[in-house]
């Protein structure tokens, strides 16, 4: 047993280093809105390994139910594409809905009926199946993870978080010419990190704030600014000053984005962040210290949204309210969502195919709809588009994951995590509001359509499923909690659980005072036994026993002798 669970403690750390790989390179190279770019090529074939890795370790791995849903889940979101490229005979492809207008190309051409797929732009539903290597594996991955890995994964998401905020702030600096924006169809005078587009970069920003909460307030709930011997801790005080900073800085950033959606979304986030900050926290027992510098998750989180409303007031008002007053897609996502959602009425049951809404979307946009010197290239409401590139299909897809995202978020905000650090639970519900926000995101814009944010996705739903069974990393002890010392002064003296009598090892001789009259009582504090009376008292019997540190010493300062009562 001990050479499998060493192969396993193998395993699982070369498929977490292989995880964090393909996240870190998703946030960077993944910033693109169109796939077939080199940097979406480069990250598929990091993945590639990812993938090969989880499916063999799948295969060892004894699923639980919710993983066994997960994988089915999987399954039939890559079915989809594989079923659109399935090439048809004539007969079959051309009965599909709104294939006159292929049928009649062929027919000017003087060319018999080939053999075709639904989709009715391969080559892009082709590019879109390959744009899900990297998410799947993540999703997948991250399944066969414990919660270790799994928070050690979050922090490396915090990490490139915070570089994008500093690159923003960088390319605002210098303007549109910057040689640090990199693509060239992008927003100029924003700040779009690694991304092309500033509302994608402003979802990874409320993202990546809400898992940096989650590890803040975790730590809070934790920490008291003054030590035992009432002094100032500086460690637990740079780590909180730390975490405010960078709640600041995610807000501050969002400023500077400019991102209607984003901004709107942020103050959904925040009130996301205190409900975090008031749920599941540990209710001291009567014994433990007060202080007045005992810093509350509420507290921390309304002063760092003071500080970042501040900071946004005098650095970005103006150019928030001129981003308010002015936007070319302002009026048109309403005719882009009209027009998407009655092309989808013309391809049902099947879709039009994953990727093809820019071959479609043209046969049924209005004159009036049209925008000078430019195309739709997103229907910008991917709920809309995903049913007209999908179908029935995807809208049911669509369904079921809303049902199961409803029921876990409901389990996870209820639940009580016995015995795990509080950052597992603080996760998980910070991974529910992620992926409602991004849900809600997708109804003005497509955050999910960028390798970056859906690696994000995939990451936060793959942590509201439990880890395997036998995960040794549950009771990791990831965050300094100290709750048990302070409930239980006597470290040395196990308390036993609630519905137990409590075990007391009496002294052969029973107690004096009050605690003699009641065999079950609790004693006030704990006595050290005699030692041998006479001369016996010097002997090493005090060193060689295994006594507490506070008997040790009582009896060292005060020596016992026969006639003491």
């Amino acid at each position: 047993m001990s050479n499998e669970r060493a192969l396993s403690a193998i395993q699982k750390k070369r498929l977490f280093g292989l995880c964090a790989l393909v996240i870190v390179s998703s946030l960077i190279l993944g910033g693109g809105t169109r796939p077939g770019f080199l940097s979406d090529v480069i990250l598929q074939l990091l993945a590639v390994p990812l993938l090969l890795m989880v499916l063999w370790h799948a295969l060892d791995i004894p699923a639980t139910k919710q993983m066994r849903f997960a994988y089915a889940f999987c399954f039939t979101l890559v079915s989809i594409p594989l079923i659109q490229l399935m090439p048809l005979p004539p007969e079959l492809w051309s009965a599909l809905p709104n294939r006159e207008p292929i049928i009649s190309s062929f027919d000017l051409i003087n060319r018999a009926l080939p053999w075709m797929p639904i989709s009715v732009s391969p080559h892009a539903t082709w590019l879109s199946l390959l744009s899900l290597i990297p998410p799947v594996s993540i999703f997948l991955a991250v399944l066969l993870l414990g919660y270790r890995e799994r928070c050690y994964l979050s922090l490396f998401i915090l990490a490139i978080g915070i570089i994008n905020v500093f690159l923003g702030l960088t390319q605002v600096a210098q303007g549109p010419e910057s040689v640090l924006r990199f693509f060239d169809y992008t927003n100029p005078t924003e700040a779009v990190g690694f991304f092309a587009n500033r509302n994608h970069y402003s979802a990874l920003l409320y993202s990546v704030m809400l898992f940096a909460s989650a590890w803040l307030i975790a730590e809070m709930r934790n920490s008291d600014l003054r030590t035992e011997t009432n002094r100032f801790d500086t460690a637990k005080i740079l780590i909180l000053l730390a975490g405010f900073t960078v709640i600041v800085a995610f807000v501050g950033a969002q400023t500077i984005a400019r991102s209607r959606g984003g901004l709107a979304l942020t103050i959904v986030a925040l009130i996301g962040i205190v409900a975090l900050s008031v749920s599941g926290g540990r209710r001291g027992s009567g014994s433990e210290r007060p202080s007045l510098f005992k810093i509350t998750p509420g507290k921390l989180v309304s002063g760092a949204t003071v500080l970042a409303v501040i900071f946004a007031t005098q650095f970005a008002l103006y150019r928030i309210m001129e981003r308010f007053a002015q936007d070319p897609l302002q009026d048109a996502r309403i005719p882009f969502t009209r027009n998407t959602l009655e092309a989808a009425q013309a391809y049902i049951p099947f879709g039009s195919g994953m990727g093809s809404f820019v071959a479609v979307y043209g046969m049924f946009e209005k004159s009036k709809d049209a925008l000078a010197g430019a195309y739709a290239n997103r229907a910008h409401n991917d709920w809309a588009e995903l049913w007209l590139e999908t179908g029935g299909l995807g809208a049911m897809l669509m369904a079921v994951f809303v049902i199961w995202l409803i029921m876990r978020a409901i389990k996870v905000w209820r639940r009580s995590y016995h015995g795990t650090p509080e950052i597992n639970q603080g996760l998980a519900k910070a991974a529910t509001l992620v992926i409602f926000l991004l849900l809600a995101h997708s109804f003005v814009d497509y955050p999910l359509r960028t390798g970056a944010i859906l690696a994000i996705f995939a990451f936060a739903c793959a942590i509201l499923v439990d880890p395997p069974k036998g995960d040794e990393g549950a009771k990791a002890n990831l965050v300094s909690d100290n709750a048990h010392i302070r409930d239980n002064p006597y470290p040395s003296l196990q308390t036993a659980p609630e519905t137990a009598p409590i075990p007391v090892d009496w002294p052969e001789e029973a107690p004096h005072g009050p605690a003699a009259s009641s065999p079950t009582a609790w004693p006030q504090e704990p006595q050290a036994p005699a030692p041998p009376s006479g001369n016996d008292s010097e002997s090493p019997w005090l060193d060689e026993m295994d006594w507490p540190d506070e008997w040790r010493d009582q009896t060292r300062q005060k020596k016992p002798h026969e006639d003491e009562n």
